[in-house]
């Protein structure tokens, strides 16, 4: 299944694993993320994968650092 080029805000939501309220903050950033279509709001999922890709990567802790940690 290939994603849309726009789609409307819960579907957006639902993709980019984010909440409402976040996708607003990024479109404060980023005034084309969110089109207008009349009545409808639509996502542009070009720019929501570029926010998504500037996210910084996750450190995360090796298996003996958890096991310390417990």
């Amino acid at each position: 299944m290939t994603r849309p080029r726009f789609a409307r805000i819960p579907q957006a939501l639902e993709y980019a694993s984010i909440s409402r309220s976040r996708l607003y903050e990024w479109a404060r950033q980023q005034p084309n993320l969110i089109r207008k279509n009349g009545s409808a709001s639509l996502v542009d999922f070009n720019i929501l994968d570029s926010l998504l890709d500037a996210l910084p990567a996750a450190e995360l802790k090796s298996a003996a650092q958890s096991d310390n940690a417990a």
